[in-house]
């Protein structure tokens, strides 16, 4: 039988995901309008880290049960989804569009969004408390990756707010980059291995290859906000030059964050090739060129 390709792959898995998340949140948020909140964008978006614990847990272990994965990877989309709700709000990027559809806060008002963001970070410890995880070990590590990450991701906010408006060196801003979304990519990547049960020395490589990939996404993601348009996209673009948040384009121009992000990318297919010599890394190679090569 042929090998799965990754979009099949994605096809398969992005459905129980969506259906997980809005069945998990309707059973634990009481409230009609915090769950409404609550759901507004939750399964909305391309579910890349949720996918990425998936394919990595099935590139160590092929054929593992979805029900082995499925609640640590709602986990890191609940928390995903959290950063998006609160980073829009009008203290912070004050967006009005996300995910193709009028941002939280705008829908339900602020008060409503800032409950909604905490919900969903809250359900995300519910639903790893709930895991049928086969071992404390698991759950304790998973735990353990998942705060760290989110602490990672408020720093970074941090350090972005407080470079905005001055002029960022290089190495500030992809510090930002690091922190803000490459920690929660490779957050994924590990923990999707970890419950496979992948070896020390792959989860070293595959968190090398997280945090480089989550880079690169962030470089694709800023080129696209000063190429595309907020339609497309489906979320607000012009925000970050509104705010003089500091990016790679504001720094080094179209040009320069493109010449940048091929420098990026060719590490991440590096830190991929060092990781084929143990396992076979189809599925990430389909993961990793589905997130570079994306219009929005």
């Amino acid at each position: 039988m042929a090998a799965m390709t990754f979009a099949e792959f994605y096809d398969r898995v992005r459905p129980e995901i969506t259906s997980f998340l809005r069945n998990f949140t309707q059973d634990h948020i009481a409230d009609n309008r915090l769950r409404e909140g609550c759901l507004h964008l939750l399964g909305r978006g391309k579910l890349i880290r949720p996918t990425a614990l998936f394919a990595t847990a099935d590139t160590f272990q092929p054929g593992i049960a979805g029900e082995d994965c499925i609640h640590a990877a709602a986990a890191v989309e609940l928390v995903h989804t959290f950063t998006l709700i609160h980073d829009d709000l009008p203290e912070l990027d004050d967006a009005e569009l996300r995910r193709g559809v009028p941002a939280v806060h705008v829908k339900f008002g602020h008060a409503l969004a800032l409950l909604a963001g905490d919900a969903l970070f809250n359900l995300a410890f519910t639903a790893l408390q709930e895991a049928p995880f086969s071992g404390k070990d698991k759950r304790e590590y998973v735990l353990r990756e998942l705060t760290d990450s989110i602490t990672a991701v408020i720093e970074g906010q941090v350090r972005e707010l407080a470079l905005s408006g001055r002029d960022a060196t290089l190495a500030e801003i992809e510090e930002v980059e690091r922190l803000k979304t490459a920690r929660l990519f490779a957050c994924a990547l590990v923990c999707g291995a970890a419950i496979a049960g992948a070896s020390d020395a792959q989860i070293d490589a595959l968190r090398r290859f997280g945090l480089i990939l989550g880079r690169a996404y962030q470089i694709k993601d800023d080129l696209i906000s000063a190429t595309g348009d907020s339609r497309t996209a489906g979320k607000s673009l012009e925000q970050d030059e509104a705010l003089q948040r500091p990016t790679i384009i504001r720094l080094l121009g179209v040009e320069g964050a493109q010449a940048r992000f091929n420098q990026v990318n060719a590490e991440a297919l590096a830190a991929l090739d060092k990781l084929a010599a143990t396992a076979d890394v189809s599925l990430l190679r389909g993961l990793h060129e589905m997130l570079v090569s994306r219009e929005k």
